[in-house]
């Protein structure tokens, strides 16, 4: 049934970046993508990105990527274009959306790509709606809600399988609503 409910194909994003705010010149440093397909995890990506700026030392801290560790990484131009092609005919999927929407619609612009405009889905939003109870929203919460292995908070790849699995998880809970039908 979970299978009829997912979308053709969904992609996960997880972007770790040197601040909050691509527009003051704040960059990425990480990107996870996750692949979803049929209500499974068909794939994964992860690539560090060698910003043209140093990486703070609380955000070093908070993520464990250091300026030595991207010192030899591809550049963002030499990693678009893998994301442009996972994104394609994809819905994208973000634990707090907006965060890697305006990362990413501000480096497809900067480097000359038609912005994102397909669909989109927030799985914090997604999670307010199914879990109204919550005693908070945040990644590590939701994946010990749902028993979740999330290895490596703050870094790309292991947030982008955590916000996969959590997804997939989400999707089953509505599946499950559905199906009950509304309690009387």
């Amino acid at each position: 049934m979970v299978q009829r409910i997912f979308p053709d194909k969904c992609v996960v994003l997880d972007l770790e970046t040197t601040g909050n705010r691509p527009q003051s010149g704040d960059q990425i440093i990480q990107i996870g993508m996750c692949i979803i397909k049929q209500g499974k995890i068909v794939e994964q990506y992860t690539s560090l990105v060698k910003p043209t700026i140093s990486i703070p030392p609380y955000i070093e801290q908070l993520t464990g990527i250091t300026n030595e560790r991207v010192e030899h990484a591809p550049t963002i131009q030499e990693v678009l274009p893998k994301v442009i092609a996972y994104l394609e005919q994809g819905v994208l999927v973000a634990h707090n959306i907006h965060f890697e929407l305006s990362f990413l619609q501000y480096v497809l612009e900067e480097h000359g790509y038609p912005l994102f405009s397909g669909l989109m889905l927030d799985t914090v939003e997604l999670a307010r709606i199914l879990l109204p109870g919550q005693q908070g929203y945040r990644l590590e919460q939701l994946a010990q809600h749902f028993q979740l292995v999330h290895h490596c908070p703050h870094q790309a790849d292991s947030d982008a399988l955590a916000t996969a699995q959590l997804f997939i998880a989400l999707v089953e809970k509505q599946t499950q609503v559905l199906i009950a039908g509304p309690k009387k």
